[in-house]
């Protein structure tokens, strides 16, 4: 990803079916470059429709985990999941399951086996999943990243 005008780097599952209400995702990733101080590097983003609704990543300026969820208001929750700055250039494994269900939702995240966050009462805009995204739903979004053996799955 880059600091480009107009350059965007991503993917994504294919769209789920209406109706989806969970869906989980696994991979192993290698975040070699940080980009601008202030933004972030994206492990996995879930999204209703066109919203992100809740995504995990390292934030740039200290290298921290962090969850951020769309709450039913359209504001952003932030929850810090690890504290100390994850290690650049090493692979970490990052699992994410998330099941829509407004202000009852669920989300867990497991960083590198150790499961780092769990709740069944997250209160989230949307009730159902349209797609899970890795990389940057905007422009000019820059971090350079090594992404290998992902699973997505829903039900």
């Amino acid at each position: 990803m880059t600091t480009d005008s107009g350059s965007l780097a991503n993917l994504s599952a294919p769209a789920f079916p209406s109706g989806t209400k969970t869906s989980y995702a696994d991979g192993w990733f290698n975040i070699t470059v940080i980009g601008v101080s202030g933004n972030d590097v994206p492990y996995f983003r879930f999204f209703s429709g066109s919203t992100r609704v809740a995504d995990i990543y390292r934030y740039n300026s200290n290298g921290q985990l962090w969850l951020r969820v769309t709450a039913p208001d359209g504001t952003f929750v932030y929850t810090k999941l690890i504290s100390s700055s994850i290690t650049l250039s090493a692979w970490h494994h990052v699992s994410m399951r998330v099941t829509a269900n407004g202000s009852t939702s669920t989300i867990q995240v497991w960083f590198d086996g150790v499961q780092r966050y769990s709740s069944t009462s997250v209160k989230m805009l949307g009730s159902s999943l349209s797609k899970v995204q890795l990389g940057a739903e905007h422009y000019r979004q820059k971090g350079d990243e090594y992404i290998d053996d992902v699973i997505i799955k829903r039900s």
